[in-house]
């Protein structure tokens, strides 16, 4: 069988991101850099023909993806169904626990300096956020931490991939430099 079209066929039918040892031992390949190899020809390939999709590496595994550019006729496309709304608090918490992971609520309170029971809860609800364990000590505190459907919400492969402070600002367009000026 064409090992291309065996790691397509392995990428394409999973239900969830599939991992380059998973799709190595399905395709009974040895050599994971060939694995890598092979992803990155059927992409040079979608990209020559012009295809309106890619594999893109997401939480930890390979995925067919929609390539970027067509992503407002998708969201018109989906405009309908139901949405993870996530107020500007409840996205407060989220970012607390995806840069403090794990992290246990009293510490998310003490950041945000208020309650935030409610907006973890809901965040549970929504599968953005896990418990992740329990802190060893007093009371043995509940840990947090991000999901992987976190990952795919945001469209990223690893926790690592989150934007430092630094490249926030840049996102931001916020002027560190005049900041510097104000605050001196």
């Amino acid at each position: 069988m064409d090992l291309k079209k065996v790691v397509e066929v392995l990428i394409f039918t999973s239900d969830k991101p599939i991992s380059l040892e998973e799709i190595a031992n399905y395709a009974n390949i040895d050599d994971l850099k060939a694995v890598e190899k092979i992803i990155a020809e059927l992409n040079k390939s979608y990209q020559q023909t012009w295809r309106s999709f890619c594999i893109r590496k997401i939480a930890g595994g390979y995925q067919f993806a929609t390539n970027k550019e067509f992503y407002p006729i998708i969201e018109k496309l989906y405009k309908d169904q139901k949405k993870i709304n996530i107020s500007n608090s409840a996205m407060e918490v989220l970012a607390i626990v995806a840069y403090n992971q794990p992290v246990t609520r009293a510490k998310v309170d003490a950041i945000r300096g208020v309650n935030s029971q409610y907006h973890l809860h809901n965040l549970l609800e929504v599968k953005l956020i896990k418990i992740s364990g329990r802190l060893k000590g007093l009371g043995r505190p509940i840990l947090y931490g991000t999901t992987d459907k976190f990952l795919k919400f945001f469209g990223i492969n690893d926790i690592q991939d989150l934007p430092n402070l630094h490249q926030i600002k840049e996102i931001m367009g916020y002027d560190i430099a005049k900041a510097q000026k104000t605050h001196s």
